[in-house]
């Protein structure tokens, strides 16, 4: 392979192209890596002080018929401890690591993010909406470690089939790319450009970089099965099925599906909700994360209009039991500017079920500075005799390094029994960044009553009116003799009505974190809310009027490492009712017994003298309450490739001395002579997971779980 020099402009990076197979061995001592453009001007972006690192790093780039070749090397001197623990794929990574921030379209709209650790463990994942990470996300590149004592190097092939591109046929394309480096025993990032997460801008601060592109086709065929046995129910159930991955060019991908209800192997985080609000899970099945970050459009409020564990998730005619999917199909690709996407899926017949289907369709186009999107869903339940379809119209606009105008107008029609219901709203947000220090964050929400994207989405609630301005200052330049780094203060007041006019309750945020040299970080923040309407907690039974109480005062402490050791204690303070306080204390240890073998462990217990919650009609109840969450996880690398995993969660809640309260008139609660009985909560999960990566993308999974309420 032969590599021609670089060609620099003052705003443009070009790569002239290799001719030859790159080696994934770590060297990067072949001659080829001469004519690659270096990048080495780091600056410290954890804590954000953009400081000159401790330790230099230099990162090699070229372009290559197999894909975009990058080499780090990394200097790191005895006097700095090499952490190097082995952590499962997409588990954060405490030791030192390096990251190669990658946006294929140089537009901000997708990014990927490839991470490798000194160990040789991975993560990866996407970033959508300038910084949402989210590590749904395995693609198909490779990496290789060699440390040399002094230094140790990381090289990176990632292939031109990762995901789909526009203008995959022309000769060069300009990407944005961003490197940085972790240096675990410090806790200090420093990244190849003024660029951060913790910034309301950061895919679009990628430096753009135009190097030479290579056409690429992949047709993939990935089987799987699953052999599964109920020890409690004494039963065995197979199931088989399989993907189909075909990328004929770089601006179609298409991705097939027959039974794709394997892959969420991981156990989700054991959760006991009272609350009127469900809780999100993230998604872990291999076809609902490939090339997902198109479909990534999220509002206000948490909120996510394409929620994939909606698909395959409780049968509308059987909700305790799982739905199984007969089959699911994805596309994504481009035609010149327009990106666009295409997902489908249908749910298999169950009896009286007869399976519900979702389909999902995404366009983008930029204009200039202003980037335009749609998304359009529908959902049909034939159980529930309900279809329901949601538009959305959305934009970005960045007129200049300062300025980020973000917002949408969406609208929702729900058709159940006859019976037709059509929603509403529309949200604007506004970032400033006049300098470093300062930054500034406006936001207006309306969503009106009748909006509803539920049935493909994940929605927090309807009714719902929200202004919010933040403002953050970030303080750095401290002496050296001040144990302080960085120091960052904000204030958030956050104002919310439901769509009748009632003032829901407001609140006020104040936070301080404080960055510690050697890694040490601390947290505080008070939250304060005023009086108000709870129009949620009785489901429908009436409006509550809630008294202004301390929402939360929270303080936690992370502590650097202490040789093998890393510690984390936080105490929390609020009220989850009009009256009584409660106290909840947080415990975590994390022991890297040995660079193979790592335990992580906590402890929270919480004390409460009075937690309101709804029982049934307008009858709520203020418990006293005890509750303990703990839970540890056991990480065990035998192995190259091959992981053991035991994770152990266990929930208890102890609900005593009861105070029965009515709704009574104006939303004030009154007590009332109901009986209502104390309960316990008993939620204990374990899973013991082998996994053993024999090729790319291929996996064999041996799973024993265990758990359930009591």
């Amino acid at each position: 392979m032969r590599l021609h020099p670089l060609l620099v402009t003052a705003s443009l990076l070009v790569c002239v192209p290799a001719h030859a197979e790159m080696r994934v061995d770590g060297a990067l001592d072949e001659p080829e890596w001469d004519g690659a453009h270096v990048f080495e001007d780091f600056v410290v972006t954890q804590p954000l002080t953009y400081e000159t690192p401790i330790h230099p790093t230099r990162v090699l780039l070229a372009s290559t018929p197999d894909g975009i070749a990058i080499g780090f090397e990394v200097e790191q001197p005895a006097s700095t401890e090499r952490r190097r623990p082995i952590t499962p794929r997409d588990a954060p990574n405490p030791g030192d690591r390096v990251n190669v921030f990658l946006d294929l379209d140089g537009d901000a709209k997708v990014a990927y993010n490839m991470t490798v650790a000194l160990s040789g463990s991975l993560q990866d994942g996407t970033i959508t909406n300038e910084n949402l990470y989210s590590t749904d996300w395995d693609g198909d590149w490779e990496a290789a470690v060699v440390d040399h004592g002094d230094r140790w190097v990381v090289e990176y092939l990632i292939p031109w089939s990762i995901a789909s591109m526009q203008d995959s046929a022309a000769p060069t394309r300009t990407v944005g790319i961003l490197f940085d480096r972790f240096v675990g025993a410090i806790q200090q990032r420093s990244a190849s450009a003024r660029a951060s997460f913790s910034l309301p801008r950061f895919a679009s601060d990628f430096p753009r970089v135009e190097i030479p592109q290579y056409r690429a086709s992949v047709f993939h065929v990935f089987p799987y099965g699953t052999l599964s046995y109920d020890f409690v129910g004494d039963d065995v159930e197979q199931k088989f099925g399989g993907d189909v991955f075909w990328k004929p060019s770089g601006a179609f991908q298409l991705t097939a599906a027959i039974n794709p209800d394997f892959g969420q192997v991981e156990a989700d985080e054991l959760v006991v909700n009272f609350d009127a609000i469900e809780v999100f899970f993230s998604d872990r099945r291999p076809f609902f994360t490939e090339n997902q970050g198109v479909f990534d459009v999220r509002t206000p409020d948490s909120g996510l209009l394409i929620y994939t564990r909606r698909i395959g998730g409780a049968r509308d005619d059987v909700p305790a039991l799982a739905a199984e999917i007969d089959a699911a199909l994805k596309v994504n690709g481009s035609f010149g500017a327009l990106d666009y996407g295409v997902l489908a899926a249908v749910e298999r017949d169950h009896a009286d079920d007869l399976g519900s289907a979702f389909y999902g369709q995404r366009l983008v186009y930029p204009i200039g500075d202003l980037q335009l999107g749609y998304l359009g869903t529908y959902a049909d339940r034939p159980f529930l005799d309900r279809d329901a379809t949601v538009h959305a119209v959305d934009g970005v606009w960045r007129p200049n390094d300062a300025w980020i105008v973000t917002g949408m107008v969406l609208g929702s029609i729900v058709d159940e029994a006859g019976t037709g219901k059509d929603g509403s709203g529309a949200w604007l947000r506004v970032f400033w960044t006049p300098s470093e220090a300062w930054q500034h964050e406006v936001e207006a929400t309306h969503f009106d009553r009748e909006l509803d994207f539920n049935d493909m989405g994940f929605q927090r609630r309807a009714s719902y009116n929200e202004l919010e301005y933040s403002v953050k200052h970030r303080h750095t330049g401290f002496d050296e003799g001040d144990a302080r780094e960085l120091v960052t203060l904000s204030f958030e007041p956050q104002l919310r009505w439901n769509d009748e006019g009632d003032r829901l309750p407001h609140s006020y945020i104040f936070a301080r974190d404080v960055a510690y040299r050697g890694g040490a970080e601390f947290h505080s923040d008070i939250v304060v809310s005023t009086s108000g309407t709870d129009d949620l907690i009785s489901r429908g039974n009436g409006d509550v009027e809630i008294e202004p109480r301390l929402t939360s005062f929270y303080n936690v402490y992370f502590t650097p490492r202490f040789e093998d050791l890393r510690l984390r204690g936080g105490v929390l303070v609020l009220q989850e009712g009009n009256d009584g306080y409660a106290l909840q204390l947080e415990g975590k240890v994390e022991w890297f017994a040995r660079e193979n073998f790592t335990i992580d462990a906590f402890l929270n217990p919480r004390f409460s003298r009075d937690w309101l919650i709804w029982r049934e009609g307008d009858l709520l109840a203020s418990f006293e309450r005890e509750q303990l969450a703990l839970g540890a996880n056991f990480n065990y690398f035998p192995a190259p490739r091959h992981e053991l995993r035991v994770k152990l969660q266990w929930l208890a809640i102890d609900a005593h001395d009861a105070t029965p309260l009515r709704i009574g008139p104006g939303g004030v609660l009154v007590e009332s002579d109901d009986t209502v009985e104390d309960f316990t909560v008993n939620n204990f999960g374990v899973q013991a997971r082998y996994r053993w990566t024999f090729a790319p993308q291929s996996d064999l999974y041996v799973v024993y779980s265990r758990g359930g309420l009591a």
